[in-house]
């Protein structure tokens, strides 16, 4: 029997958590090449200085060694509000399985294991941002949805959307 386990990711797995998050961007929306590179080059560093800081962590799934999915955790700033006297978030980001391992339970894996992780930390709260075909699998797990909104303050690159349920199962942001 192949072994399936769950790892926390190490520098020396950037550039995998790079590659997968492309993939992840590229099976829900149509950006240029340019865009994507401009973000991988952005994305790597940002990652690398919070994994160095322990302010983000990544997690993937192996089949005998072999990575088959990925998704990572950063910590965030939040305010203290009413009820949550906690400055500290987790967000739960780069969800991504290859196609040949999706319907595996490797999302669902990762998403335990991290809110397994968060937990130990003491973090009261995780927050994520769901692809089409994600959102069940987190309102499976006790994601709730909320009211929160979003408008950009600049001009953000032309693309369209693809809708993620019929081009990437286990897609999510």
């Amino acid at each position: 029997m192949v072994r399936t386990v769950v790892r926390t990711a190490t520098g020396k797995d950037l550039d995998l958590l790079v590659r997968h998050r492309r993939l992840m961007w590229e099976s829900i929306a149509n950006f240029s090449i340019r865009d994507h590179d401009a973000a991988d080059a952005v994305y790597r560093r940002w990652a690398r200085d919070r994994m160095r800081s322990r302010r983000f962590v990544g997690f993937i799934v192996e089949i005998g060694g072999e990575p088959v999915a990925s998704g990572c955790v950063w910590i965030m700033d939040v305010q203290p509000r009413p009820g949550r006297s906690g400055t500290a978030a987790a967000y739960l980001l780069s969800m991504f399985t290859e196609p040949d391992h999706r319907r595996e339970g490797h999302a669902t894996r990762i998403v335990r294991v991290a809110i397994r992780w968060a937990r130990s930390r003491g973090i009261p709260i995780m927050l994520l941002h769901a692809s089409d075909f994600g959102e069940p699998i987190y309102r499976r797990l006790g994601f709730e949805g909320t009211r929160e909104m979003r408008r950009s303050l600049v001009r953000a690159p032309r693309h369209k959307a693809r809708s993620s349920r019929k081009t990437s199962p286990r897609a999510t942001h």
